[in-house]
């Protein structure tokens, strides 16, 4: 009887002290898992739009006659796609990108002759450039400069009637034009994260392309050399301003 009384007082002191380790111990903390940092390295591809502007048309001249000449410069719509590449060095990036656009933009050169009004309209059919880029980045956002080749493709067309008369002689009026169609485009822009896959961003560029010759020749019905006294240059520098929104896909 003692042995059991004692076995019994064991087990009742026992028997708290092990509950009390089961209910105050503290249980292990499970892992927590943290969103990562916003990174700007991998390849992208979206579309921009925007405006083209100040265009310089130039004024055309004569040796052999006196013009009355204008110019006429539009603002016009440009838009079209763009591919890239970014890679992010801690704050600093670095990259290049290639795009293409349509330019809606018209540049008139005229002047009077004959009592009508004769020139060129210069029309920028597409524009695309291979840039560069460097800036840096504060987590959703991105700032950077870029510049690099540009290159385009010109028409001009002519601005009143293809023939005229003077003084009894009828001449065939045609144009003559010599267009660069190449040179650069230096810029800068900033860029922002929507999300890790998608950007949206508005750039600045100032496109250079060289410049542009045209010339406009009367020459004698049936006869096939220009009268020099009559022919009108004109001389103008393709540069302009692009300023476009731009929305990219990330394929980080």
């Amino acid at each position: 009887m003692k042995r059991l009384a004692l076995l019994l007082a064991a087990t009742a002191f026992v028997t708290p002290a092990l509950a009390a380790d089961v209910i105050y111990d503290e249980p292990i903390a499970a892992p927590v898992a943290f969103d990562s940092a916003y990174t700007w390295t991998g390849f992208f591809a979206g579309g921009q739009a925007g405006a083209a502007f100040n265009r310089d048309s130039g004024l055309f001249s004569s040796t052999g006659s006196s013009f009355q000449g204008g110019t006429n410069n539009e603002t016009g719509f440009v838009g079209g796609v763009h591919a890239g590449y970014d890679y992010q060095i801690n704050n600093f990036i670095v990259g290049a990108v290639a795009d293409i656009s349509y330019v809606d933009a018209t540049s008139n050169a005229t002047y009077s002759q004959f009592g009508q009004t004769f020139g060129s309209k210069q029309d920028i059919d597409f524009l695309g450039t291979v840039r560069a880029k460097a800036g840096v980045a504060a987590d959703r956002i991105a700032v950077y400069a870029t510049g690099g080749l540009a290159y385009a493709s010109v028409s001009n067309d002519l601005i009143g009637s293809g023939t005229v008369t003077s003084g009894g002689t009828a001449y065939n009026v045609s144009l003559e034009d010599d267009t660069d169609e190449f040179g650069y485009a230096v810029g800068a822009g900033v860029d922002y994260l929507v999300t890790q896959n998608v950007s949206v961003g508005l750039e600045y560029l100032f496109t250079d392309l060289g410049s542009s010759k045209t010339k406009i020749n009367y020459t004698p019905v049936g006869s096939t050399v220009p009268t020099d006294s009559l022919t009108a240059t004109s001389s103008s520098d393709l540069d302009f301003h692009t300023v476009w929104a731009k929305a990219s896909y990330r394929f980080n």
